[in-house]
């Protein structure tokens, strides 16, 4: 009995600890449940934290993916962030994902929705995506929020515009005036020119009226109701406002530009240009403007009156601002188009002395030379310009050609070799071999110049002037005719009645023994023009010579010499009456 006893005394002790244990573990649990939350929700704000402030710094580095990762893995602790959202919207936007920066955008207002430059950036995503009328949802919500910021007003009326809400844009420029509690030029223009669009001339009148009443001193508000009083057709009403001006301000040159405009509308063309002449001898009126007008006018026409109006602007210009490298360039490229090459020089040597760093400049300066055939001036003023632009493959080219006359050929190889490598335009490469082709050929070089052709014929087969040349010296060196007479028949192909590719053609064919068909090609030769080239009157004369008629042949050797040809074979042919070819 005792032993059963103490059994059930030591079973109910047993069961008591358990359930003492039970309920302690059941406590313990929930304070460690508490802890362990508490623990984890500062574990993630600090991992957001770590996160966010990464993906700051990426952005700010111009790792743009890898602050997009960073910024991601935001949203994955805490998808409502707003600020979050807003810098993914950003990175978006930046990298032309329009449409998904407007989700996280949206998302980021809608987190803050008090931030102004939240919506502010919204709007701009709606912009982009042409959703003008949501973009105006996005000011006039905003403006209910912040009534009094005016900045909204303006924004708002941009996009009423864009939304094609004309009027709406008005009143909201009228709310905005009213706002600021005095005229406002910018806002007062904003709306005439609105009003103006829609043909609502009368209150764009009382607009600009408004703002000649609040300064009459300003003559731009005269010319603005002139202009308006011919949108409406009311011609008289609007000349009334221009004499207004002038009477009012006589030495404006606007003013004058405004009458030149209003006497154009009215076809009376000498008037209007008395009135640019006036407004070009005021001392104000800035280089750029004139620049338009003289282009204005010299643009598109043949007519020797605009002509010469453009030339006397224009020499108005350039003794006004003489300093000016901008002025004198317009000067001269008015000079060329009347062939005055010789004065078009000087302008643009005063363009590039004023300002040499403009390659316009050189340019033009450089092409008169080319045309003037002034040879020691395009190589001087070419190395020149070299100097200053040292990578510019066409400026080389012109100090090739320039050598290439002067028979430098050293330098002139020189050039033509160096400026290749500056080079791209396929047309532009094809005259650099054909130019390095030419002067191998003279230097005796035939390997070479016959490799330069070639490369020349690679990029275009078609070029004219390169089988010409190309056969022409084979056919001197008598080398490979085959190709030569090949290359020369198509150059006459591709032009026709050329005299000088004629005479090529021909002379290959004498070359080749082919006399008959020889004469018949350089007869064209002379026929087209030809008969002024003395070569091409000696190889006439030596092709009738070998054609039994050597009368005619020695006629032509003579009018060959009196066309300039003075070697010593062809006095020796003309004095003995006989073919030598050395």
């Amino acid at each position: 009995m005792k032993i059963r006893v103490k059994k059930q005394i030591y079973f109910g002790i047993i069961l008591v600890m358990i359930s003492g244990l039970f309920f302690s573990c059941s406590s313990s649990k929930k304070a460690a449940y508490a802890a362990s939350a508490k623990y984890a929700a500062r574990f993630d704000e600090d991992r957001f934290k770590s996160m966010y402030y990464n993906g700051l710094k990426q952005k700010v580095l111009g790792n743009y993916s890898e602050a997009l990762d960073f910024f991601r893995s935001c949203l994955t602790i805490n998808p409502a962030s707003p600020a979050a959202n807003f810098e993914l919207s950003e990175i978006l936007e930046y990298n032309k994902h329009t449409d998904s920066s407007l989700v996280y955008m949206g998302r980021a207002v809608n987190g803050d929705p008090g931030n102004i430059w939240y919506r502010y950036f919204y709007a701009q995503n709606l912009q982009e995506l042409g959703r003008y009328k949501d973009m105006v949802k996005v000011y006039e919500d905003l403006i209910k929020l912040y009534p009094g910021n005016t900045d909204i007003y303006y924004k708002l009326a941009l996009a009423q515009l864009q939304a094609a809400q004309y009027k709406e844009a008005v009143e909201t420029y009228t709310t905005l005036e009213k706002k600021l509690g005095s005229v406002d030029e910018d806002i007062a223009m904003s709306k005439i020119e609105v009003l103006e669009k829609i043909k609502e001339y009368t209150k764009a009148e009382e607009e600009i009226q408004k703002l000649i009443k609040n300064d009459p001193s300003t003559p731009q508000y005269y010319d603005m109701l002139g202009n308006l009083y011919e949108l409406e057709g009311k011609s008289n009403k609007a000349f009334d406002e221009f004499k207004k001006m002038e009477e009012l301000y006589p030495h404006d040159a606007m003013v004058h530009l405004s009458l030149a405009d209003y006497y154009k509308t009215q076809n009376q063309d000498v008037k209007a240009y008395e009135e640019l002449e006036k407004a070009f001898d005021e001392p104000e009126l800035d280089v750029d403007t004139k620049i338009r007008i003289i282009l204005g006018l010299s643009t598109f026409t043949n007519s020797d009156t605009i002509y010469n109006e453009a030339m006397t602007l224009s020499r108005k210009m350039v003794a006004a601002a003489p300093n000016e490298p901008k002025a004198h360039a317009v000067y001269a490229e008015l000079l060329i188009h009347g062939r005055n090459l010789n004065e078009a020089r000087n302008q643009y040597r005063i363009a590039v002395g004023e300002d040499s760093s403009k390659y316009a400049y050189w340019s033009g300066l450089l092409t008169i030379e080319g045309e003037l055939n002034a040879p020691d001036d395009l190589a001087n003023e070419s190395k020149k310009a070299i100097g200053l632009f040292p990578t510019n493959g066409e400026l080389y080219y012109y100090n090739g050609v320039a050598n290439l006359q002067l028979r430098k050929f050293d330098e002139a190889l020189n050039s033509f070799k160096s400026g290749l490598f500056y080079v791209n335009d396929s047309d532009l490469r094809g005259k650099f071999y054909s130019n390095i082709g030419d002067v191998n050929y003279y230097i005796k070089h035939f390997s070479s110049s016959d490799s330069a052709y070639e490369e020349a014929l690679k990029i275009n087969p078609n070029n004219d002037y390169v089988l010409n040349n190309y056969s022409y010296y084979l056919s001197v060196r008598d080398t490979n005719l085959a190709l030569a007479e090949k290359m020369s028949k198509k150059s006459n192909e591709l032009r026709l009645n050329n005299y000088e590719y004629e005479d090529t053609y021909g002379w290959i064919l004498y070359v080749s023994g082919k006399y008959q068909d020889a004469k018949e090609w350089e007869y064209k030769a002379i026929m087209n023009g030809g008969n002024v080239d003395p070569t091409i009157l000696e190889h006439y004369g030596d092709i009738l010579f070998k054609t039994d008629q050597k009368d005619s042949a020695v006629d032509y050797w003579i009018k060959a010499k009196e066309k300039g040809a003075n070697s010593e074979l062809l006095e020796r042919k003309i004095k003995d009456k006989q073919l030598y070819t050395k």
